[in-house]
């Protein structure tokens, strides 16, 4: 059995833990924010979960599988129909009474054809502006496997949280990890925590700096991908029936999860959308282009507010070449998170790759 300390209390810690606790080693979870769930969290108003724009995972993937795992209650998920989802210049990617178009869209999908609109708005959505994302996000989009939470991200978090209190994991919150090195993990408020593996499951920002001295040289070169959110409660439904607009020219992502998931039971309408950044672009510069978008494909919304949130920059997911999870293996280090090679991209990858670091710990061992 060995000690193991994981940094971060995101999507990729609480599986890394979760796994690292069934392989049977004594795991501690330590993060700076006082809150779990790290960018995979959402607060509720009214009963709605707010989060921070859309974000989907498929229904049959690494997330989905270890919240299955974990917990006897079945996901809330809403899976987006290419009938009601519309691409501007297109219209929806998959039409209803017009064979002819229908059969061409299936066609251009099928052949993975990025010159066409229909088929780079539909990797906007499903790659969330990543340029080198995974077909499979694209492929799971057209087999009607790519879902939103319709219970939001806290409560797939609470899930994990709530199995690992009962196996005995501790999961500290407030603790700012400032160093590691040689096996012990050094706190901002002078505590030090000697353990035989530590897993690396924080942001890749913060991965980053407490990562700088292991590389030796070699550190991989990652970029964020930013960009800005509108989440917005309507007591009207502007997007009608329709699940979304891509806006593929834009750069933006419109979603009604009330469409998209009816066991919500709202009235109304509950948009989530994303502008993904330009390069030269400021971020007020980026969301103001997002709420003229909203203007123009939802018309009135701002009229039927009822909460709203938005997010000027937030940090989608990073791209480049990513490093393996056991890249720093010999220096007792794992690494979990987003940031991390996957086949797998987003909360899915942050789950994969936990999974990954916790089910190989005896590896790092010296």
């Amino acid at each position: 059995m060995a000690r193991v300390t994981v940094i971060g209390a995101g999507l990729s810690g609480l599986t890394a833990a979760l796994y690292a606790t069934t392989a049977g080693h004594h795991v501690v979870i330590l993060d700076r924010g006082e809150h779990l769930g790290g960018r995979g969290t959402s607060e509720s108003f009214d009963g709605i979960p707010f989060g921070f724009g859309p974000h989907l995972l498929q229904s049959n993937g690494p997330l989905a599988k270890v919240t299955k795992k974990v917990s006897r209650l079945k996901m809330v998920l809403g899976t987006l129909r290419l009938d009601r989802l519309h691409v501007t210049g297109v219209g929806p990617l998959r039409p209803r009474g017009n064979v002819k178009q229908a059969s061409l869209l299936r066609r251009v999908l099928k052949a993975n054809d990025r010159t066409h609109p229909a088929v780079s708005g539909a990797h906007l959505l499903a790659d969330m502006g990543a340029l080198d994302a995974h077909a499979s996000r694209v492929q799971a989009l057209q087999k009607g496997k790519l879902c939103v939470v319709g219970e939001g991200w806290s409560g797939v978090v609470g899930r994990m949280a709530s199995a690992l209190d009962e196996v005995g994991v501790l999961i500290e919150a407030g603790c700012d990890v400032v160093s590691i090195q040689n096996g012990t993990v050094y706190l901002a408020d002078k505590r030090e925590l000697e353990t035989d593996v530590i897993i690396v499951a924080c942001g890749w920002k913060r991965a980053k700096k407490l990562l700088s001295p292991h590389w030796l040289g070699k550190e991989p070169a990652l970029q964020p991908i930013l960009a800005s959110t509108v989440d917005a409660a309507l007591s009207s439904r502007p997007l009608t029936q329709r699940h979304g607009i891509i806006d593929e020219e834009g750069g933006v992502v419109i979603l009604d999860y009330a469409n998209i998931q009816p066991r919500m039971k709202l009235d109304g309408a509950f948009l989530s959308s994303v502008a993904f950044e330009r390069e030269g672009e400021s971020h007020e510069s980026r969301l103001q282009r997002l709420n003229e978008a909203l203007d123009h494909h939802a018309p009135g919304w701002r009229n039927h507010l009822i909460h709203e949130r938005q997010q000027r920059t937030i940090t989608i997911q990073t791209s480049g070449e990513k490093p393996a999870f056991d890249a720093l293996c010999g220096e007792g280090i794992l690494l979990a998170g987003e940031w991390v090679a996957s086949i797998h991209a987003l909360a899915d990858a942050a789950a994969h790759t936990g999974k990954e670091a916790g089910q190989h710990v005896s590896s790092a061992l010296d």
